[in-house]
């Protein structure tokens, strides 16, 4: 979706891309004549929050890694006798709260590039075998004011923090003599959720966000293909698909009803609960933020506490409880979402 809301309209790559796909045309040209998220006319719009956001965003593509710190971590590589726990030590020292590792699977990479003019259409060709997978969290407080300007602001803020992590990592393992890439906001040649389920980073939940341990859907994912040889993580079984199909809160309150309440479908050959992309994106436009509600809600991302640590124990090892937690989550936290008001009200 992104990818085709990057298109300008008469461009070669617009042109290109519609009459390969004309079926979606009027649909994205209706959205992309809304206001730009952080832009004014959104709903949401703050002048000094949103534009903090925007300025994240902006300045991703020139971070450069401190030499110093990659300097150190090269010297603790190449002395290292175990690659894999210094490598993910490393990432966890530089901001993410969990990392794994991953064989790449063909299906997981893109084909070709499609999210800059500048390279439109090149083909993509990944040949590292191992991803380096890893989470960064998002505030809590913040994305319990979704779908306001505060939400985007958090999102801008950790895609940076992932920036920063994936960027350091690459020029670690280039130092050391390895091949690396790094994908982060806007510049993924991989799809991340399922990789991250791959490497033992949690489950896909109703919304197709990944839902973690300890953190729910308050995580952006981030990563790092290479060459060097690290020891594989397996996938975790959280109860997550399991209590998904009993909750339903995303679904229920996605202000666009871009999320499925049924039972899952076949989408390019996988089961999954289908998620209406247009709609979704349509609705960020319209309030100028990447709204977060669908995270927010999730009875998952609640605070990292010993309550909700325990609660979460509970749905890992007793489906049969799965109904009896939402009906408990519904009532300590209300069945629909309600932003998070200077009152601390948060749901009804």
């Amino acid at each position: 979706m992104f990818a085709r809301m990057a298109r300008t309209v008469g461009s070669p790559a617009y042109d290109d891309y519609y009459a390969r796909r004309p079926e979606l045309q009027k649909a994205d040209d209706r959205i992309r004549a809304m206001p730009g998220l952080c832009r004014p006319g959104g709903r949401h719009y703050h002048p000094e929050i949103s534009a903090a956001a925007e300025t994240y965003f902006e300045d991703i593509p020139r971070l450069e890694p401190d030499a110093a710190v990659v300097d150190r971590w090269t010297r603790e590589l190449s002395a290292s006798s175990d690659p894999t726990s210094t490598v993910k030590e490393m990432v966890r020292t530089l901001g993410a709260v969990a990392v794994g590792c991953a064989p790449i699977d063909p299906a997981f990479v893109y084909t070709h590039k499609g999210r800059h003019d500048a390279d439109y259409g090149r083909e993509v060709r990944l040949r590292h075998p191992t991803a380096v997978v890893f989470l960064v969290e998002m505030d809590f407080e913040a994305m319990q004011r979704a779908p306001g300007a505060e939400t985007i602001r958090e999102s801008a803020r950790q895609y940076y923090r992932g920036a920063v992590v994936s960027k350091t990592v690459v020029a670690v393992l280039k130092a050391s003599g390895v091949e690396a890439r790094s994908h982060h906001d806007a510049h993924y040649d991989i799809i991340l959720p399922p990789l991250a389920v791959r490497a033992g980073l949690g489950e896909l939940g109703r919304h197709n966000i990944l839902v973690a341990d300890r953190f729910g859907s308050r995580v952006r994912i981030g990563a790092v293909t290479t060459t060097l040889e690290l020891e594989h993580d397996a996938p975790v079984d959280l109860g997550v698909d399991h209590f998904c199909a009993s909750c339903r809160k995303c679904a229920e309150s996605c202000p666009s009803n871009a999320l499925s309440t049924g039972e899952k479908e076949i989408v390019h050959g996988v089961a999954k609960w289908p998620t209406n992309v247009e709609r979704c994106y349509g609705y960020w436009r319209t309030v100028g933020t990447d709204c977060g509600i669908c995270m927010a809600v999730c009875p998952f991302s609640h605070r990292d506490n010993a309550f909700h640590g325990l609660v979460r124990g509970m749905v890992r090892r007793a489906p049969w409880a799965h109904r009896m937690a939402v009906w408990f989550d519904d009532l300590v936290y209300g069945r629909r979402w309600n932003p998070a008001s200077p009152a601390g009200v948060k749901r009804v």
